[in-house]
């Protein structure tokens, strides 16, 4: 699996003093959604959306990764490199001594250095593994812009050392290995469902391991991730409905937090 995520592997701010600025109407430049590879894994993490992570009361927002499907939507403005931290929630006598707290001092958990930007916004899933030998999470991206998978649409990535012939809705797709493949749905009227059959060729035979039907709308797009073994196909589906940038976690935030000032002090009358 891990050869396999490797060998697919696709794939400003100005501070004076005190003052920090909001932001909200700058685009992000990466937009962001997550997904553990194996099952039955799920985890919370924080990261800093400008990329500041190092900087006291730098801005940091959580994000929640499971297996079963994408994760909300995040965004970064920052360059170079995304650094994700373990969530630590902050004991009730910490807050109330440490002001300055600061994320980044929690364990980091995993680094993912950005692509080049071929887009304004680049959209990317990213794919989490196993841990690597320094104890941080393999991460995979997979690019997902929106100009390649519209809404309505499925991108197929083959994971099998075998070429997979499909059968999805009016498409016929024959899916080669390292080959990804985008379809366009095109339902009835009145049609709500797609079907998706696949076919691999033993001998001069081909044998259906998978047929099913799944919901479909032309508000949602997706990625099929398939993998054969034997005479068995494991579907991975993954699937982003069309919701506004403006709701991604991280959208808008601020590059620093608010930072509470002591009380003024008045002066005592004698």
């Amino acid at each position: 699996m891990t050869h396999f995520l490797r060998s697919t592997f696709i794939v400003s701010f100005f501070i004076s003093g005190f003052c920090h600025f909001t932001h909200a109407d700058e685009s992000p430049s990466y937009v962001f959604s997550a997904v553990f590879w194996d099952k039955f894994k799920s985890e919370s993490f924080s990261y800093a959306p400008w990329g500041n992570s190092e900087e006291v009361n730098a801005t940091f927002v959580d994000i929640s990764v499971g297996s079963s499907s994408l994760s909300r939507k995040f965004v970064y403005y920052g360059k170079d490199k995304i650094r994700f931290f373990s969530k630590v929630r902050q004991r009730e006598w910490e807050e109330e001594s440490n002001s300055t707290f600061n994320q980044s001092t929690q364990p980091l958990i995993a680094e993912f250095i950005l692509p080049p930007k071929t887009e304004n916004t680049q959209e990317i899933v990213l794919v989490l593994g196993n841990k690597k030998k320094n104890g941080l999470l393999n991460i995979y991206p997979f690019s997902f812009s929106q100009t390649t998978v519209p809404f309505g649409s499925y991108q197929f990535i083959s994971q099998s050392n075998n070429t997979i012939y499909l059968k999805f809705g009016k498409n016929t797709i024959t899916l080669e290995p390292g080959k990804p493949h985008v379809a366009k749905v095109e339902l009835e009227k009145d049609q709500k469902s797609i079907g998706l059959r696949a076919m691999i060729q033993q001998g001069s035979r081909f044998q259906e391991v998978y047929n099913q039907k799944f919901r479909h709308s032309e508000k949602i797009r997706g990625i099929f991730f398939l993998r054969s073994n034997q005479q068995k196909l494991s579907v991975k589906k993954l699937i982003e409905f069309n919701r506004p940038i403006n709701t991604a976690t991280g959208y808008g935030a601020s590059r620093l937090q608010d930072v509470e000032l002591p009380a003024r002090q008045e002066p005592q009358q004698y």
